[in-house]
């Protein structure tokens, strides 16, 4: 994922002001379908909300959009065997999801970062012939796709498997490691925020990937600044 000029695009002025898979699954202590006030702080930045996510940063359109029908029902299908069977209501495609909310928060992300994570990354210039562009869902479990992909696609499955949309933030970040930006998806979930990455098989704890440096992170239609603590 190529951006350059990236922070320039959020508008100079605004910048320059901010600068100024577990082997046991836990138990949720709070409820993730409720919304959270507060989110953990990432990568040890500073957080500072910015505005509409569409007037800021108008390529990540697609992030704001629902679910396609195509996706719900396939990824349905992938989980069929994996929810209770006693309130599945049989294999209608909505009904199993409805009952996969009833699933521990953790083994709910598992299975999202499982089922997107299949898909294959191919970069955008690959895929449309530009820099940076971001896919909807449904084409993106068509053609594959890169990191901001498999971010939102991990956000849209897990807000129907009702997870609330302000416990979650896909961030956009500098991978230090690798020298390219990158996106993940942050959850909040008992005060820590876990990490889906699409290079990572297992649902971590954010802070595992030190690596990462966030630039900025949208929930929605809300987006934040990420800038490094003052030294």
């Amino acid at each position: 994922m190529k951006r350059r000029g990236f922070l320039t695009a959020l508008g100079a002025g605004t910048v320059a002001a901010m600068a100024a898979r577990p082997t046991i699954a836990l138990a949720a202590l709070d409820d993730v379908g409720q919304s959270s006030k507060k989110f953990p702080t990432l990568y040890g930045t500073r957080e500072f909300f910015i505005g509409d996510t569409l007037k800021k940063l108008p390529r990540a359109r697609a992030a704001t959009l629902p679910l396609d029908e195509a996706t719900a029902k396939s990824f349905a299908r992938s989980i069929y065997n994996l929810v209770p069977a006693s309130t599945a209501g049989g294999s209608h495609w909505e009904k199993i999801l409805d009952s996969a909310q009833s699933l521990d928060p953790m083994r709910r992300m598992q299975m999202v970062n499982d089922f997107t994570n299949r898909m294959p990354y191919i970069e955008d210039i690959d895929n449309y012939g530009l820099r940076d562009y971001w896919a909807e869902t449904e084409t993106f479990f068509k053609l594959g796709g890169d990191c901001e992909d498999f971010a939102m696609a991990k956000y849209k499955l897990l807000q129907r498997l009702g997870f609330h949309v302000d416990r979650m933030r896909i961030v956009l970040v500098v991978d230090q490691k690798r020298n390219r930006q990158h996106a993940v998806l942050a959850v909040n979930m008992d005060g820590q925020a876990w990490m889906l990455d699409s290079l990572v098989r297992d649902v971590v704890p954010h802070h595992t990937a030190a690596q990462y440096r966030p630039t900025v992170s949208l929930s929605g239609k809300r987006l934040y600044l990420h800038v490094p603590p003052k030294t």
